[in-house]
């Protein structure tokens, strides 16, 4: 089983994205996602790794939103 992608939360300058996800335990978690440069373009580079286990999506989104930085647009 792989993880299911439950909500996808954009930065507000587009360079980043939370992805909140079922893991394949059942449990839930979020990972990072950043922009990148390649010679056809940019695209999402892959996710990082998952960050905490929580009982649901809803724990996770809460959790994403206190411990995620975004960075400032200006």
């Amino acid at each position: 089983m792989t993880a299911h992608l439950v909500q996808i939360l954009a930065s507000p300058d587009g360079e980043h994205q939370v992805l909140i996800v079922r893991r394949p335990d059942g449990a839930y978690s979020y990972q990072q996602q950043w922009l990148t440069d390649s010679p056809t373009g940019r695209s999402w580079g892959p996710p990082g790794p998952y960050a905490g286990i929580y009982d649901s999506a809803e724990t996770a989104l809460q959790e994403a939103f206190a411990r995620v930085k975004w960075p400032q647009v200006s």
